[in-house]
């Protein structure tokens, strides 16, 4: 069963209503369904991955400088100034060089997040780069699994033994960085978009 999702589901995910949500949200409803992110259990996965990557709705830019990025051949951060220039953005955070350049040849302009990186900070870009990642890593599988359903999922060099939104929490995070609070963002959004 679709559903549209409003800024009030929003506001009551994040615990408090920021100036992005009306632009978020329509973005929201007009891309995520075209990936087939559009029933209450998929939603309630990606809108929590969300809301702890944007800080709660609020920013579609990471708040460190990138600096951290900087050299990092796993990212494509190969020039100087890449960490920088390519640090988190969208709602998802996207980084570095090499995923900038494929959501560029994605929209079919091979340099447009390469030269524009801001590009990601606008509600649409933020929202469809989401969408992207999100379909690539086939998260709308994982997201119809039950919750107590135990998944398999690789993480350095171990076999782990995790729950479905564990398992999204690490594909987007790529570590456990704010583990619980994604937890908690799952389950006030499975309850506000029942």
């Amino acid at each position: 069963m679709a559903i549209v999702i409003s800024t009030q589901h929003l506001a009551a995910i994040a615990g408090k209503e920021s100036k992005l949500m009306p632009d978020l949200v329509l973005w929201i409803n007009k891309l995520c369904p075209q990936y087939e992110i559009d029933s209450p259990q998929e939603y309630a996965h990606f809108l929590a991955q969300a809301c702890h990557e944007s800080d709660y709705f609020k920013t579609f830019k990471e708040y460190a400088t990138g600096a951290a990025y900087e050299g990092r051949a796993d990212l494509g951060n190969r020039k100087a100034g890449d960490g920088i220039r390519f640090k988190g953005r969208g709602i998802f955070q996207t980084t570095g060089r090499a995923n900038y350049l494929q959501l560029g040849i994605k929209k079919g302009h091979r340099d447009l997040f390469i030269n524009h990186p801001e590009y990601l900070e606008q509600a649409e870009y933020a929202v469809w780069s989401a969408c992207e990642y999100w379909a690539n890593k086939n998260l709308n599988d994982v997201a119809n699994h039950a919750d107590i359903d135990i998944l398999k999922k690789k993480y350095r060099g171990k076999v782990l033994d995790v729950s479905p939104v564990e398992f999204i929490s690490l594909t987007i995070n790529g570590g456990y960085n704010g583990i619980e609070e994604r937890k908690r963002f799952y389950a006030l959004a499975q309850r506000v978009l029942k």
